[in-house]
């Protein structure tokens, strides 16, 4: 009985350090690697689409913590696991506005496709970023293509969505408008990470 015991907390262990590992790969900073949403004590019931309030309530810890469990849910299939990204808004943003500014490869569509592909994305801390209208238009791109096809996605930010439509120009009330209607929007207020719609 012992045995089996401890061969299954043996088990767990691989596991977590495998998924830590996995969330390290795609993305994610150290920090956040060991977010779990079992060390959560109220997560939300319905996974959300965008969270945003203030700098420090935790957004990136629950999003990050979001991804652990669709990689947990699909570490026997190396397709599945492959198809999970997360991604700063910042970093995003840089990648097109290089890709637009070297004019060598990979182009903007390129990543444009691939980031509009990804089974489930995390696209952390948008509105930090401020760019051309060609980088805003291509980043519309990738949202307005998972709003449409149902990806799975999950946006951070600082910035409300009323906000959002006012930070990007001519793409901003698009932006606010795909974003909400991906699903469930969940403001987190205060160090204490209480949950509130």
């Amino acid at each position: 009985m012992e045995s089996g015991a401890h061969n299954h907390s043996l088990d767990n262990q691989r596991q977590e350090q495998r998924l830590e590992a996995l969330l390290l790969k795609k993305g994610v900073f150290p920090v956040h690697a060991k977010a779990r949403l079992s060390s959560i004590e109220k997560p939300p019931k319905i996974r959300p689409s965008f969270i945003w309030g203030k700098v420090g309530c935790g957004k990136t810890y629950l999003a990050v913590a979001y991804l652990a469990e669709e990689l947990k849910n699909c570490l026997h299939s190396e397709y599945l696991v492959a198809g999970s990204r997360f991604v700063r808004a910042v970093d995003l943003i840089t990648q097109l506005r290089s890709s637009f500014q070297t004019r060598s490869s990979p182009y903007p569509q390129e990543i444009v496709d691939y980031f509009q592909r990804y089974r489930f994305l995390v696209l952390d801390d948008l509105g930090t970023e401020r760019d051309t209208p060609l980088v805003q238009e291509s980043l519309y791109s990738i949202i307005d293509y998972r709003a449409g096809h149902l990806a799975p996605t999950l946006i951070t930010s600082n910035l409300s969505l009323d906000q959002i439509a006012g930070q990007y120009g001519d793409y901003g009330e698009r932006f606010a408008s795909r974003i909400a209607g991906m699903g469930m929007i969940l403001e987190m207020k205060g160090k204490d990470r209480r949950w509130q719609k």
